[in-house]
């Protein structure tokens, strides 16, 4: 089953032109604001046949979570809605926002190994401006799809902070908890940085190995004491999230296997950016997953590793096809999703890339919410796209590293 045939009446498959034509946006002013709670429903499409077997399982999984994740964003009743900013702006603000969080990241990881230093601040400083964009532009997400080629710990840490910072916003978290949340996202990996030897290997650890690097946990919490500017009112809270960063709801995780209540909503948010940001970027011995994949994942494992809180909270930040997403349009195109639409799981800004038949195109800009008879299909794996355009599938895969311009 598609994600677009959610919401679809169930009766006569209706007769279906190989690539419809895409409506044109309607007018801003006969097209009337959204009711909040009719947000996130999918505009009913034209029948389509039955849908194949192969997407049931990710299509029953959508089906049972689509209606409980909500943005925190969205516009309260009768409120004007907010003017639409041009996505070159929207996407010229976040990449250099995105530079100065890989900045900071890259410079705490070089610090945090001299006897003392003082980042708290400069830390708390950069993760306001981050979380306050994701407020107003969040293609600053669309730049978590980066890796940095020489030492994936730096890109890693600038992701996973913006993830969890847009997981922060999305379920309104007071301020004070956003910045603790910021900083202890940015300050997750710290301990890592005694490990790069293992962190660095070309092949998979052995269980030697990895019982090795978990201990990283608990030299960050060490490495905690180093940052002299740290406020001592949240000290040991942070060293708590910190420490419990990898602890898993079922006991699963470690350094202590906690389980539920005993592990700090916080620590349960940076560790399930710090998973998702993890399976969906490349490491010197796999391929990345495709981020849908990855989402289809979570949610099957909802309850077990997170909270069905936290997921829902990882959904509403990224939807369900996160930036980067390459995904089938019902015009046959092939697009890659740009920025998600607040209050639409299924709707988000996409970017024109191929043809029905994969052959490259010029790029257009589609807004989903503006062209309701166009929708995604379903995603486009990695591997279909090597197949069917193999040198636009490695303009893509070298599209994944960060470069200082």
């Amino acid at each position: 089953m598609r994600f677009s045939d959610l919401n679809k009446p169930r009766s006569e498959p209706a007769a279906e032109p190989k690539k419809p034509a895409r409506a044109a946006p309607a007018p801003a002013a006969e097209k009337p604001a959204p009711a909040p709670e009719a947000a996130e429903a999918v505009e009913p499409l034209p029948q389509r046949p039955a849908p194949a077997p192969e997407h049931s399982e990710r299509a029953e999984a959508v089906k049972k979570h689509a209606a409980a994740y909500t943005l925190a964003s969205r516009e309260p009743r009768g409120a004007p809605p907010e003017p639409q900013r041009p996505f070159r702006e929207l996407d010229a603000q976040a990449k250099e926002v995105y530079g100065r969080v890989l900045t900071q990241a890259g410079e705490l990881l070089s610090a945090i190994n001299q006897p003392y230093t003082e980042k708290y601040e400069a830390i708390l400083q950069t993760c306001g401006l981050a979380a306050e964009v994701l407020k107003t532009n969040n293609v600053l997400l669309n730049y978590t799809r980066y890796s940095s080629a020489e030492d994936y710990l730096r890109a890693h840490t600038a992701n996973t902070t913006i993830i969890a910072l847009a997981m922060g916003t999305a379920l309104n978290l007071d301020h004070q908890e956003l910045r603790l949340l910021g900083f202890c996202a940015m300050a997750h990996d710290i301990g890592m940085t005694e490990y790069s030897d293992l962190y660095t290997r070309e092949t998979r650890l052995t269980e030697e190995e990895f019982a090795a690097i978990t201990l990283h946990t608990e030299s960050g919490v060490a490495k905690l004491d180093r940052i002299v500017d740290l406020d001592y009112k949240i000290k040991d809270r942070a060293k708590r999230i910190i420490f419990q960063t990898h602890e898993r709801i079922d006991g699963s995780g470690y350094p202590d296997r906690l389980s539920s209540e005993a592990i700090d909503p916080l620590a349960q948010l940076i560790g399930i950016a710090d998973v998702y940001e993890a399976m969906t970027h490349p490491r010197a011995w796999r391929e990345p997953l495709d981020s849908p994949d990855v989402i289809k994942e979570l949610i099957e494992k909802e309850g077990r590793g997170f909270t069905a809180k936290t997921v829902k909270a990882l959904i509403s930040a990224v939807s369900i096809y996160p930036p980067g997403s390459i995904v089938l349009l019902s015009t046959g195109e092939i697009g890659r999703v740009l920025k998600v639409n607040r209050g639409s799981l299924t709707r988000p800004l996409v970017e024109t890339l191929l043809d029905p038949d994969f052959a490259q195109i010029n790029p257009e800009i589609v807004d989903l919410l503006e062209h309701p008879l166009t929708s995604i299909e379903r995603p486009v794996a990695m591997s279909e796209l090597r197949a069917r355009n193999p040198k636009f599938a490695i303009k893509v895969e070298l599209g994944r590293w960060w470069t200082d311009w």
